[in-house]
């Protein structure tokens, strides 16, 4: 059955268009017994009035102080924003300090009575806080804050892969003897650790613990035994840009050049990778296509609460320079 418009009803009683709508919407500038003879017209027709569409009001709640730097963290928010803004949604953002969490206390909007469709997690929550928060908004969603322990929507970024692909780039260039330098506590270093050790497997080569190293104040003294006993690795991934760079200044003041000495491979395509001297081969984590990705699918969530949690790890690309060398 073909759809009922305003022209249809204007055509059938020999009306203007725009006399048809002011009275099916109800305005001034038309007689209340010619409006009731249009309403009465459009019923009899089978007009239905177009519903009002109303953007879907998003929450989006982070842990650090949001500043202007090379950090990613600044990349995500604004990626965020850029993303709420093309799927013509109304936000607000806001910075959720770990006290407030603690304490249970509500979002500034939410303490005020603003009522969100979906709320977006930066980082990992408090669990507590979460269940807490989704009492007020069920629809929610994390990024980057994955936790195997999470049974929500989430988008993170696969460190596993790319933990495997930054060692077989260095396998591929003749590099068996491969340091890994980060917090090898955290969630995202022990998944690079995987993909690390899968590579090393899958070419026959050894799996060493001893060449992962903790980024810490003693690593200073244990680069300069490794260098005197002759043990250095001949190439370190770097957890991210920025312990790359300190790794190089590191090396640097001990007389070592690289990538004439050492390759390093860093994560984070941060501006500082590009400015660094040597400029840095790293892995750019796609943090737009990311962005887009969070929205997306916290929009699905609230078009259909039911659906299964997805869990959505987002490749990162590799991106040659200058810091890496063939043996």
């Amino acid at each position: 059955m073909k759809k009922v418009t305003i022209t249809h009803i204007a055509k059938a009683m020999g009306l203007s268009p725009v006399s048809v709508s002011r009275a099916l919407a109800n305005q001034a500038g038309i007689s209340d017994e010619l409006k009731a003879k249009i309403i009465e017209k459009a019923a009899e027709m089978g007009y239905i009035k177009p519903r009002k569409y109303t953007p879907a009001r998003i929450l989006v709640l982070h842990q650090k102080p949001y500043q202007h730097d090379n950090s990613n963290f600044s990349y995500m928010v604004q990626g965020i924003e850029k993303a709420l803004q093309k799927a013509d949604t109304d936000y607000s953002i806001e910075f959720l300090d770990k006290e407030n969490q603690s304490r249970l206390i509500l979002p500034y909007r939410l303490s005020k009575g603003f009522k969100f469709d979906g709320v977006i997690f930066i980082g990992r929550f408090n669990p507590e806080y979460v269940s807490f928060i989704q009492q007020e908004i069920p629809s929610l969603i994390f990024y980057t804050g994955y936790s195997p322990a999470y049974d929500h929507d989430s988008v993170w970024f696969s460190f596993l892969n790319a933990g495997y692909k930054q060692c077989k780039y260095l396998i591929d260039r003749g590099h068996s003897r491969i340091g890994f330098l980060g917090d090898t506590k955290a969630y995202r270093n022990k998944e690079k650790k995987t993909g690390i050790t899968s590579a090393l497997d899958e070419h026959g080569l050894p799996v060493d613990e001893l060449l992962f190293y903790e980024r810490n104040e003693a690593f200073a003294a244990r680069l300069s035994n490794l260098i005197k006993e002759g043990l250095l690795p001949t190439a370190f991934i770097c957890e991210h840009d920025f312990t790359a760079v300190e790794l190089i200044r590191l090396l640097q003041e001990r007389g070592l050049k690289v990538p004439g000495d050492v390759s390093i491979l860093s994560s984070g395509n941060t501006e500082v990778s590009a400015y660094s001297l040597p400029a840095l081969t790293t892995m750019d984590l796609n943090i737009e296509y990311s962005c887009h990705t969070v929205v997306s699918t916290l929009l699905k969530r609230i078009a259909d609460p039911a659906k299964p949690a997805e869990n959505i790890a987002i490749l990162s690309t590799l991106v040659e320079r200058e810091s890496v060398r063939p043996l």
